[in-house]
């Protein structure tokens, strides 16, 4: 796996760790946050080695599954990038950029279907 995909799941564990189970997020943590091995998560949690990580292996695909349906970490990152630009165009007075850029956030929150 990739370094940018190691910070993906590592993202996505922050956004969506609270839907798996107690141990699939700390596994999760402590692999991808921590850089901790799985002998050493193994004997944190006296399990074995391959319990752990079957068990990251289905976290992964837990918290993969979430962002391919709810998006959050995506819409995170847009909003993010949008409010960076319109700060920038804020202070060069764009007033025009300004207000595309408020209206393309309001889209990206109103694409909740109304469950804000």
């Amino acid at each position: 796996m990739s370094k940018s995909e190691k910070l993906f799941i590592s993202r996505y564990n922050d956004f969506y760790g609270c839907l798996l189970t107690e141990h699939q997020c700390e596994m999760i943590k402590l692999y991808y946050d921590c850089d901790i091995s799985l002998f050493e998560i193994s004997e944190q949690f006296s399990v074995s080695r391959q319990a752990v990580r079957d068990t990251i292996k289905r976290a992964e695909s837990l918290l993969i599954g979430f962002e391919e349906k709810l998006g959050l970490c995506k819409k995170f990152a847009s909003m993010t990038e949008l409010i960076k630009q319109t700060e920038t165009a804020i202070d060069n007075n764009d007033k025009e950029l300004s207000k595309k850029n408020l209206s393309l956030l309001k889209e990206i929150l109103e694409d909740n279907d109304g469950d804000i």
